[in-house]
């Protein structure tokens, strides 16, 4: 914990940013990979694979953006060596900046895509722009698309701000406006569902997505996110995640 208090002082991002929580949930989530490698790794190779093969059919030194880059954990850098790369999200912790600084091809974006963070900080309002953000040849959504609300809702429930009907559904539908803005190619990777399990018996089954606009997915897999004493002694969170070339 002490650990975890100094990551989040000496962590560059501004100050809404660490208010709605951003950068303590990048350092959690760091700590919850450590701890649950194993359950992660599948899901981990499902999203390479599909990052690759959606990489593949783009030419050489084409430019690739992924918005949700996060730690890396789900991006094979070492496969898309030969393109360059915009990684978006709204912090990138300090040894992830390291690892890349040399590297010609990596650009590291820190910006918050709803671009609803700022105004609700500083006016307390669910009213604002979506960033400009530069064009690329391919822009891919990973593991993001049903967590756009969530920190933006907890603190608009926190400090009594109203928020419009339909708020989460309308982030994540201008979140699929905005990916239509920057490339002509899209692949998005997210979760469906949310299952949780006590042993092998499902206990609650949520929805993830409401009813935006995406086809079937091509694919879906299992994530278990947070195994049993994760997040309770008995109860499991598992994942239902979606693939989406568009």
């Amino acid at each position: 914990m002490i650990f975890e208090a100094i990551q989040h002082i000496l962590t560059p991002a501004g100050k809404e940013v660490k208010a709605l929580g951003y950068v303590r949930e990048a350092i959690a989530i760091e700590a919850r990979y450590k701890r649950c490698r194993t359950a992660w790794a599948s899901h981990l190779e499902k999203c390479h694979q599909h990052i690759i093969t959606a990489a593949e059919r783009r030419a050489p030194n084409s430019t690739i953006m992924i918005i949700g880059s996060g730690a890396l954990h789900d991006v094979p850098m070492a496969a898309l060596s030969a393109y360059n790369l915009n990684l978006v999200d709204i912090v990138h912790l300090p040894k992830v900046r390291r690892r890349y600084r040399n590297d010609p091809n990596v650009t590291f974006l820190e910006q918050d895509v709803t671009g609803l963070a700022l105004p609700m900080y500083q006016n307390g309002t669910a009213l604002g722009m979506p960033p400009s953000l530069p064009k690329a040849d391919l822009v891919i959504s990973l593991n993001i698309l049903s967590q756009l609300p969530l920190n933006l809702i907890k603190y608009a429930e926190k400090h009594s701000i109203p928020l419009p009907d339909g708020f989460a559904r309308s982030v994540m539908t201008d979140h699929l406006a905005l990916l239509k803005t920057i490339a002509p190619h899209a692949l998005i990777i997210g979760d469906r569902e949310r299952h949780y399990k006590k042993g092998e018996t499902l206990v609650e089954i949520e929805t993830a997505l409401p009813d935006i606009d995406l086809p079937e997915p091509m694919e879906t897999w299992p994530w278990h996110i947070a195994p049993e004493g994760e997040l309770d002694k008995d109860i499991s969170l598992i994942h239902q995640v979606g693939c989406w070339p568009l």
